[in-house]
């Protein structure tokens, strides 16, 4: 569509901005529908796209949970409106006064059997719903989860705890809000501007019983609950988005490394050593490539453990779909959760590394940069907090490790090393290596042992300290656990990092041994392992598994693996293969034109439109010519 130029999108209003961005989703759906990819992921669109889409609720959110939670007859009626966009809809859990307790959601729903209906009720001000993208102007319809309530053969009311219904909340003839909705967009925010962040109220609302969300749990006409087979089933909807979101970090800190490695080689400051007549590249600098480099890796990396993640999450929605197999879903709901905290605290702290590598250039908004923050951001609270998240992780781990202490056998493939290390003989990594012939500390699978034995370690600290709390606090469980949070955290990001070293492993080990590319591919999963190992050096060096003779050794061999990433930086990045449209970045542009770009863009901006400012004659005239 005719949108125009990325660098324009600055100086849009509100209002304008989610117009461009319908704009574009309208167009990338008429593709869709004409190259027959309506089922496709829509990961492949969205990652050539500089703007953001409102319908990326509705593709990944809200087609996820109903593909999860809808049983086959509804599917059947409402999955073909989806795909095709007759029906648009969201995922409304979030309240105001609630995010991460999901127990707490306020938002009401009644059966009524004289009618065979659930009324639908937001009774509090807290228990509006909130934060829920694409709500705010867009959805016609959206998932609302609330608190079921049912009466007994005596008029009883019973809670059953959130479960999901399918609410209509806008005209398909005109738009307009339903009766009982009340619904509108929350306003400005820090970036997201294309996406519609709502808010909705319901007041009393009514919708047919089999608009219940029922692949697992159901409503009988004569209002009784028939109960999933499991209970976590219902959360499972929850895990499909988290996995996305762990897969499409990668979609972000691409595009700001590509800007940052670009804009490097082209900016050059200070003579060099060799060649006093010619400034020198600021990539050429050690310091710049610390700034750098780490995150080039730790792309690469997200990147193979957000396919590792996503081929267990297609794996156990083929158990579950096949024979409600659910074996899967504790693992893969730790991991999800776990990396969602991980992934996207690194993904946001890699743009700004990226954007303050690029000096005072990479604050302006033409560089691409803030903008690529500002609309990243809000995933670390989106879809889970993160540092409630973690917790779910950790309670997962200590499961596995009081089972490996028991002899119970561990299935799960990620977890599998706590029962490895449970029993290991090995009291440092210098005895492992001797017994494995391994002569450097830099073999891949050493570094991977490193990070199994300290992620070990973290999860059997903090079993120690919760036994050590409960020999004095033995009936206030939950007291000790709230004391331990901080440690959840740390037993959580060494499992995640483990997680994403062994994914990346894993991938180059696929690769055949005498090619370019797994040279090139272990140097940068080296150097995620070692920029990694260095921040968290006191965890490896626990009950000295690691010596610290070791440190320095560590640290000359980053700068090694500096200057041999270097030759290859550009390269790395181009491979991504960004379209300049894309990156919407002056910096970072393919054909190097840095500072003709700045200056093109600078100059032709709607402000320098007149060469006299509005309000000169009010504002700075009478100051000017005001007599002394």
């Amino acid at each position: 569509p005719n949108i125009g130029q990325p660098q324009n999108y600055h100086f849009l209003s509100r209002e304008e901005q989610f117009t461009r961005a319908l704009a574009v989703s309208s167009k990338m759906i008429q593709v869709k529908k004409k190259l027959g990819l309506l089922e496709m992921s829509p990961n492949i669109f969205y990652y050539h796209l500089n703007a953001e889409i409102p319908f990326l609720l509705h593709d990944v959110v809200f087609l996820g949970c109903i593909k999860s939670l809808a049983s086959d007859e509804q599917l059947k009626e409402w999955l073909p409106l989806a795909l095709n966009y007759k029906l648009i809809g969201c995922y409304s859990q979030t309240e105001l006064g609630h995010g991460s307790n999901v127990q707490g959601l306020e938002t009401t729903i009644h059966y009524i059997k004289e009618t065979d209906e659930f009324e639908i009720n937001s009774p509090t001000l807290t228990s509006t719903k909130w934060w829920v993208g694409g709500l705010g102007k867009l959805c016609t319809h959206t998932v609302v989860f609330g608190q079921l309530w049912l009466k007994d053969e005596h008029g009883q009311l019973t809670n059953y705890g959130p479960h999901a219904v399918l609410v209509p909340i806008r005209s398909l003839e005109d738009h307009t809000p339903l009766k009982g909705v009340t619904v509108g967009d929350i306003g400005p925010k820090l970036g997201f501007a294309g996406v519609d962040n709502g808010y909705l109220r319901l007041d009393h609302v009514r919708v047919p019983r089999s608009n219940m969300l029922q692949r697992f749990a159901r409503v009988s006409p004569e209002g009784l609950y028939i109960k999933p087979p499991h209970s976590r089933l219902i959360y499972a909807g929850m895990v499909g988005v988290r996995v996305h979101i762990v897969e499409d970090s990668f979609t972000h800190l691409s595009r700001a490394i590509t800007i940052a490695t670009r804009y490097s080689v082209v900016r050059r400051q200070f003579k060099g050593p060799n060649d006093p007549k010619t400034e020198s590249k600021v990539l050429d600098y050690s310091n710049q490539m610390n700034r750098i480099f780490p995150h080039i890796a730790t792309c690469y990396a997200y990147f193979f453990a957000g396919k590792h993640l996503s081929s267990c999450h297609e794996r156990m929605k083929a158990d579950i779909k096949a024979r409600k197999d659910i074996s899967l879903l504790p693992e893969l709901h730790a991991n999800s959760a776990g990396l969602k905290t991980v992934v996207t605290y690194g993904t946001s702290e890699g743009i700004e590394a990226c954007r303050l590598a690029c000096g005072g250039h990479g604050y302006s908004k033409f560089s691409g940069l803030p903008t690529l923050q500002n609309n990243y951001v809000h995933v670390v609270t989106a879809e889970g907090e993160n540092n409630i998240l973690p917790q779910q992780t950790a309670r997962y781990l200590l499961k596995m490790l009081k089972s490996a202490s028991e002899g119970k056998p561990i299935t799960g493939d990620s977890v599998r090393y706590i029962q490895d290390e449970f029993s290991s003989e090995f009291n440092s990594i210098n005895q492992f290596m001797s017994a494995n012939k391994l002569s450097t500390l830099f073999d891949l699978r050493v570094l991977l042992q490193l990070f199994k034995r300290r992620s070990f370690m973290q999860i059997r600290s903090m079993a120690m300290a919760i036994q050590d709390g409960l020999s004095s606090n033995s009936e206030n469980v939950a007291s000790v656990w709230s004391e331990l949070n901080v440690e959840a955290l740390r037993v959580n990001k060494a499992h995640c990092q483990y997680f994403v070293l062994n994914s990346f492993i894993t991938s180059i080990n696929s690769i055949p041994a005498d090619g370019p590319i797994r040279n090139v591919l272990t140097r940068l999963c080296k150097l995620y392992a070692l920029y990694n190992l260095e921040r968290d050096l006191s965890e490896f060096l626990q009950e000295s598994y690691l010596s610290i003779n070791e440190i320095e050794p560590i640290r000359r061999e980053i700068r090694t693996l500096f200057k041999e990433i270097r030759p290859d930086a550009v390269s790395l990045v181009d491979a991504f293969d960004i379209p300049d449209f894309t990156l919407g970045s002056a910096l970072g542009r393919y054909d190097g034109r840095v500072y003709e770009t700045l200056w093109e863009w600078a100059h032709n901006q709607p402000f320098n439109k007149n060469s006299v400012v509005n309000g000169y004659d009010q504002y700075l005239k009478p100051l000017i010519k005001s007599k002394l």
